[in-house]
């Protein structure tokens, strides 16, 4: 059986076995959908080793991307015809890819591995089919949920797919005494090792059915061994990456098959995503994300632009009821002068969940690296600032309009504060934040002293007590500090580390937040901090300030 569904600029209503309701954004051309249903892939087993095809009329029909979609149902139940899997069939179709939607056998038409042959059999099927498809057998992934995620993974390790996509996967079966687990070959956990296939992984923390920590046992075991595992963990059940938190899972999906299957797509700006700390504490969820017109930096952002833009509503008679703000933006160097902000991520992502953009040296880490950390120049400040200011203004960008290049911030812990110090003359920046950092008499990573006399803004000392190896080099730093208003907070209790590693941030980043708050967004209520003192909220703190 074969349809077709053709889209314009509004939502289509398509009927198919059932009725099947699309949504699908076009260029000004009509996008046509070609639909084959029940195709067979294998012959041999049985009538239910079959898939539907849903093939893209627009643009290149030759050498194409293709994805094999893989259902769930715990081995036992479930079909290609659900509507999540039908949907993101033609969803995946108007982006572009050939899309194929299988079932296979299930377990009690046939034991284990039966289900895994299948897909092996799917893929080859496709690959041997790539001319008449019109795709690149070169270019195949595939995408499952649940037992689908399972059998997405071992399509990953087994059949040599081009990429490989899998949410809440069963990477093994936690119960030894199962007789499924004396079978690892069956299992991803079986597989540990450098796999030239590229993994994403999505995973819900609260998922009762697949247990995130044998999730993260997987994906670490594979990274250390070599292998490319992304991994995306939101708050969530079970539902995650099937119908819940899509918000976050389907933008990682796009990206990631853009990177692996379309090498890059313009229409994806980004290639990996992460999000630390289940996106931050504050009222706009935060993802860390890889760009690609960036790739030595993390931006962390909140995942719906649009909506951390909106700061209040205007009169109730008035058109347009939201008011937009263009954001802010924070620029981090990392402590040690690192290549990465990993350590400082849960902090970074809380600011960014309370509607600023961060930007971060050091490329985008899933999981610590500390063998390949690299020193980074404090040039690579001036690289983020000309960035972002690039990305205010270039209409094909995702920031265009949304950046504020008129409040920017540079922060720096350790020896990412003297990073900041070496920029100090950059007129590009409002204010600067140095944490448990100081120059005194010494210079480092191009700062020295001297590099004081070039603030032109406010600035935010942070230290950690006198524990703290910079709390000297701090207090001499303000003492000679003589033009621009300069504050001096001090956690008495927190040492040179401070809390970025903790939840949020810990109580480092609320100050950092509520200085970028006063400084960037002009909330006056913050004053009572810096000015009057006022550390109600912030037991262990003592603040002082001058030339205000």
């Amino acid at each position: 059986m074969m349809k077709r569904i053709t889209t314009m600029k509004k939502t289509i209503t398509a009927l198919w076995l059932l009725m099947l309701t699309v949504t699908a954004t076009a260029q000004a051309e009509q996008h046509t959908i070609k639909v084959t249903e029940n195709v067979a892939y294998r012959t041999d087993v049985g009538p239910n080793t079959v898939l539907d095809i849903a093939e893209p009329l627009f643009g290149p029909q030759a050498n194409r991307p293709a994805i094999l979609i893989i259902h769930g149902g715990g081995w036992s139940a479930g079909s290609k015809n659900d509507m999540v899997y039908r949907t993101l069939m033609i969803d995946y179709a108007m982006k572009g890819y050939v899309v194929c939607n299988m079932n296979y056998r299930l377990v009690q038409e046939a034991p284990m591995p039966a289900c895994i042959e299948d897909v092996q059999s799917a893929v080859r099927w496709m690959k041997s089919n790539a001319q008449k498809l019109g795709i690149d057998p070169q270019r195949i992934g595939t995408y499952g949920h649940s037992a689908g995620g399972h059998l997405s993974l071992m399509a990953g390790l087994t059949a040599g797919v081009a990429c490989t996509a899998g949410g809440a996967p069963p990477t093994e079966i936690g119960n030894p005494n199962i007789p499924w687990a004396q079978h690892p070959e069956w299992w991803p956990i079986g597989h540990i090792g450098k796999c030239a296939t590229p993994f994403l992984v999505l995973q819900g923390a609260e998922d009762p059915v697949v247990k995130a920590r044998l999730t993260e046992d997987w994906v670490v075991k594979m990274q250390q061994a070599g292998s490319s595992v992304d991994y995306v963990k939101v708050h969530g059940d079970h539902g995650v990456a099937f119908d819940k938190q899509l918000e976050f899972t389907r933008p990682a999906m796009d990206a990631f098959y853009a990177h692996h299957l379309k090498h890059n797509d313009p229409s994806v700006s980004f290639q990996q995503m992460k999000v630390p700390d289940f996106g931050g504490s504050g009222p706009h969820k935060a993802v860390a994300l890889r760009e690609q017109t960036l790739p030595d930096f993390v931006v962390y952002r909140p995942m719906n632009l649009d909506a951390a833009m909106q700061v209040g509503r205007l009169g109730m008679f008035e058109t347009g009821s939201v008011k937009k703000e263009k954001l802010p933006v924070l620029v981090f160097c990392n402590g040690g002068c690192m290549d990465t902000s990993i350590g400082y991520e849960n902090m970074l992502a809380d600011v960014a969940s309370y509607g600023y953009i961060v930007v971060a040296i050091g490329q985008l880490q899933m999981y610590a690296q500390h063998e390949k950390d690299q020193h980074t120049p404090s040039s690579m400040v001036q690289q983020a600032l000309n960035w972002i200011c690039q990305q205010a203004d270039d209409p094909n960008s995702p920031y265009y309009n949304k950046i504020d290049k008129k409040r920017i911030a540079a922060a720096g812990h350790s020896c990412g504060g003297a990073q900041v110090l070496a920029n100090a003359a950059d007129e590009r920046l409002k204010t600067y934040l140095i944490l448990n950092a100081g120059m005194g008499k010494m210079t480092m990573a191009d700062a020295s002293a001297k590099s004081l006399k070039k603030l032109h803004a406010p600035i935010l000392y942070l230290v950690g007590g006198t524990d703290d190896v910079a709390w000297k080099n701090a207090q001499m730093d303000y003492q000679a500090i003589k033009r621009v208003p300069v504050v001096l907070a001090d956690n008495t209790k927190s040492g040179h580390g401070g809390t970025y590693e903790q939840p949020s941030g810990g109580a480092n980043s609320r100050m950092v937040r509520a200085w970028l708050d006063w400084q960037l967004k002009n909330k006056t209520e913050y004053e009572k901090i810096f000015i009057n003192g006022d550390v109600s909220d912030y037991p262990d703190f003592t603040i002082k300030h001058k030339n205000f």
